[in-house]
């Protein structure tokens, strides 16, 4: 197993367990000058206070730079680590184009190849009060790798910090679920004798027009993924989101006599929850939803879920509900990522005993299935996001490194280790979970960058997977991003309309003939 990288401080002797919170002084750190390929940046330290400065350097790749620390593997799986402190920070900048860069504590841990991502808020421009800042990460006891930075992603400026604290805690039991034994997953003929769904993501809601669903016809395709995202103002004014939400459902209603006409069902997605994520609100991981933390908008999900489901009742071209969309839990939360989405579907049996009801697993729907447990209740499914390797499927998506590097920089899964035996083995615990409980799985989101070398045949052993599994799926996605589409090539500073069918579409369009009608 590889060693665990820690950017922040090199403390070997760390008595990390036992729950003791642990100040970090000079010895932890290790400062000086470091070289990469843009230039030099320093670590220094002078009257308590560490600095980090990074010279401005337009193009630099998308990473987090900062200083670096090491802990042994083995006194940190299954556990979680807080760490605190406090920064202020000058002229921290970066490229356009990457909706992540800037200051910030990150981390994530990796398990076959699929990385478990924490970021604290992110930090731009100039801040020259001190202010609080807070991670909270956790290391499954199965992880390959990980990494904690403290720095400055793809963007130059100064970063400082003081009074910095690291604590280790037990990942904190975050499901509620009373099991029988030997439980098994039920499921009506609504589910059972339904075919093979293959699909799509639609466009954000308001962007979806019957042209779409006609054109979709024409593919064979019998699912869409309704993604409720985009034109919300604020997410945290309850009256404001139902409205919202509302008129989204008003908008796919309309369109119910043309689906059912092609036979296309529906997931009805929330896929920007009520609330939001925390983001910077105090005292909150920023990673988790509002609902987690603050039960007005966890009454608010529920009913909102109820409301959907009393509209939606007795309506077959409804697939599912995917009540909340990649979720985060990192440690404790008052609500937990599995209480939430078990409240809303308990709501939803009270008014429909049988609408198939979808959730999805801790860390974006991560098919590493961590901290997941069934919910015993009958016709849930269980949705994945499959984008492993990422590094790979996301090359040069908001990173501007990349479009001016593209011929350097660009590469293919297969020349980085990974076939369809790597691919299926990174989806082994929501195999191994589906034959434990006799689950229903669906793969809500996978694609793969336009631009990426093999990104037919990644799709291509993808799918072969799917299909052998017999998982259901919807690809990511349909007239949203040009990034995404599959009706478009180029490279990212140059997205055109193909004037034949990609590559990548030919794949999707042998499995959506497929399909059969009911």
């Amino acid at each position: 197993m590889k060693k665990i990288l820690l950017l922040i401080a090199m403390i070997f002797s760390l008595p990390l367990w036992g729950g003791e919170e642990i100040a970090l002084g000079k010895k932890d750190f290790k400062l000086g000058d470091f070289w990469w390929k843009a230039g030099k940046y320093s670590v220094t330290y002078e009257d308590g206070i560490f600095t980090v400065d990074i010279p401005v350097q337009h193009g630099i790749s998308n990473e987090t730079r900062g200083a670096v620390f090491n802990i042994p593997v083995k006194k940190l799986l299954g556990k979680g680590v807080q760490i605190r402190g406090e920064v202020r920070y000058e002229n921290i900048a970066f490229d356009k184009g990457n909706a992540h860069a800037g200051g910030k504590i990150l981390a994530y841990n990796e398990k076959a190849g699929l990385k478990n991502f924490f970021v604290s808020p992110t930090l731009r421009g100039t801040q020259k009060e001190w202010q609080p800042i807070m991670l909270t990460c956790e290391f499954p006891a199965d992880i390959d790798d990980a990494q904690i930075v403290l720095g400055i992603q793809q963007g130059w400026g100064k970063l400082q910090f003081r009074n910095m604290r690291i604590e280790e805690f037990p990942i904190a039991p975050i499901i509620k679920a009373d099991l029988p034994p030997n439980f098994r997953c039920e499921y009506t003929d609504r589910v059972t004798k339904n075919v093979a769904r293959r699909g799509v993501m639609s466009p954000p809601w308001s962007r979806m027009t019957e042209q779409d669903i006609h054109d979709l016809a024409k593919w064979n395709v019998n699912l869409i993924r309704y993604q409720i995202v985009d034109g919300l103002v604020d997410a945290k004014n309850i009256e404001g989101y139902k409205k919202w939400f509302y008129s989204a459902l008003d908008h796919i209603e309309k369109m119910m006599p043309l689906l059912e006409k092609y036979d296309i069902q529906v997931i009805i997605d929330m896929h920007h929850v009520v609330g939001g994520r925390c983001g910077k609100v105090s005292g909150f991981d920023p990673s988790h939803f509002m609902a987690m933390e603050d039960s007005k908008y966890l009454n608010a999900f529920v009913e909102i879920w109820r409301e959907t489901a009393k509209r939606f009742k007795g309506n077959k071209q409804v697939y599912a509900f995917d009540l909340c969309n990649e979720p985060i839990q990192h440690g404790k939360a008052k609500h937990s990522f599995y209480e939430m989405q078990y409240a809303a579907a308990k709501a939803i049996r009270e008014v429909d005993p049988e609408v198939p009801i979808m959730v999805e697993g801790n860390h974006m729907a991560n098919p590493n299935f961590f901290e997941m447990e069934p919910i015993p209740l009958k016709n849930i499914i269980y949705s994945v996001h499959m984008y492993a390797p990422g590094d790979y499927t996301h090359q040069g998506v908001n990173d501007t490194s990349y479009t001016k590097q593209f011929y350097a920089k660009r590469y293919d899964y297969r020349k980085a280790g990974w076939n369809r035996e790597r691919l299926a083995k990174s989806m082994e615990a929501t195999r191994n979970f589906e034959k434990k409980y006799g689950a229903k799985i669906q793969v809500g989101e996978f694609s793969v960058a336009i631009w990426a070398p093999g990104g037919a045949d990644y799709l291509n052993d993808l799918i072969s997977i799917f299909e052998e599994y017999k998982w259901d799926w919807s690809y990511h996605a349909f007239r949203e991003w040009t990034g995404w589409s599959l009706e478009h090539e180029g490279t990212p500073d140059k997205m055109i309309k193909a004037s034949k069918p990609t590559d990548r579409l030919e794949v999707m369009l042998k499995y959506w003939q497929q399909n059969n009608k009911k």
